[in-house]
């Protein structure tokens, strides 16, 4: 009889742990297929933007083609790092409401979110906007909000409040 129990209690345990194994592989597995997802839509470049000197000037300034979400979130958020003067800086929010509208025409409708705080979320999320269903790209961010993370926020907002136009209009 103790025998049976044992083995009845073993074959539980073993099971349980397989079942947990299972489903941290499908988590991994989640975690990176959002990850591919999220970096294939920053990564997306976007032809047929605006140029002009300053726009032409920067490119060669910061070793980028400014034709990707993720370029001008980077160069925006890193802008005194760089060095940017406020034309600059403002160049980069009208390239970023110009990713806006191309994602807009591309019927690609995405928002983006700052998810900081002391456990910030990174994947993806589908949402309602306007009858109209968006997808929200969790970002991550950090519990400190400083000069870095402000300009990442703001960038945000002129994406997201762009893209909400869009909708809106249309």
């Amino acid at each position: 009889m103790k025998k049976l129990i044992l083995l009845i209690t073993v074959s539980l345990i073993s099971i349980s742990i397989s079942a947990q194994n299972q489903d941290t592989e499908y988590d991994y597995y989640q975690s990176e297929l959002a990850d591919f997802k999220i970096n294939e839509i920053l990564h997306y470049p976007i032809s047929n933007l605006t140029n002009n000197e300053i726009i032409n000037n920067l490119k060669v300034k910061v070793n980028s083609d400014l034709n990707t979400l993720s370029s001008i979130l980077l160069n925006y958020k890193f802008s005194e790092q760089f060095h940017l003067k406020a034309k600059e800086q403002s160049r980069l929010q009208m390239k970023m409401m110009e990713i806006a509208d191309s994602f807009y025409e591309q019927k690609k409708l995405i928002f983006l979110e700052y998810a900081g705080g002391i456990s910030p979320t990174y994947g993806i999320k589908e949402d309602m906007f306007k009858d109209k269903k968006v997808i929200i790209l969790r970002m991550g961010g950090t519990c400190i909000i400083d000069e870095i993370a402000y300009n990442e926020k703001r960038m945000y907002s002129i994406f997201n409040e762009r893209m909400k136009k869009n909708i809106q209009n249309y």
